[in-house]
């Protein structure tokens, strides 16, 4: 697989960054931190809420880019998607911390993800419950437009409240 590196791209005569083809902003990961902290003194609890949205898209967009190349390369048909999805969500690091891929079972819509190293649990602090709601979004995200299913994630396990690891469970979205 193409390493990480090799995909970024300065082009600093139009002071842009491009990661696999993709114009992206590059920021510290504390970042994001600060920003969490902001959106909860401005919004307060919807700040949570607003975060899963906003990873929803993402994810959503992410996928769309995702199933358009599975598509280009044949892998959509069900016996090369799998391998696939596993691929697309494992190896395609956007810094969100090392996303493993521990069940996946397209046929009744579920996964489990594995994030270790969270960029959201890391800097959080220590809280009672799980805080990756960007991450939670961002997977519902993806996996809807890869597995073709409206499917809902809950983070059941964070780094932030003691856990090893940040761990979600996907599962088909209620009708």
């Amino acid at each position: 697989m193409i390493s990480s590196l090799n995909s970024i791209r300065f082009r600093d005569e139009v002071g842009e960054v491009e990661y696999f083809g993709q114009k992206v902003v590059l920021l510290r990961r504390d970042a994001f931190s600060l920003i969490r902290k902001e959106l909860s003194r401005v919004a307060g609890t919807a700040s949570g809420v607003i975060l899963e949205v906003a990873g929803r898209r993402v994810g959503t967009e992410e996928g769309i880019v995702l199933s358009s190349k599975a598509e280009g390369l044949g892998l959509n048909r069900p016996e090369g998607l799998p391998d696939f999805i596993r691929t697309a969500v494992e190896e395609s690091n956007m810094g969100f911390g090392k996303m493993q891929v521990k069940e996946l079972e397209i046929s009744v819509g579920k996964a489990v993800v594995i994030v270790q190293n969270s960029f959201e649990a890391e800097d959080a602090g220590v809280s009672l419950k799980p805080i990756c709601r960007f991450t939670s979004g961002y997977l519902e995200g993806i996996f809807c437009q890869l597995v073709g299913k409206n499917m809902r994630s809950q983070e059941i396990e964070c780094k932030a409240k003691g856990d090893n690891d940040c761990k979600f469970i996907l599962s088909l979205a209620a009708s």
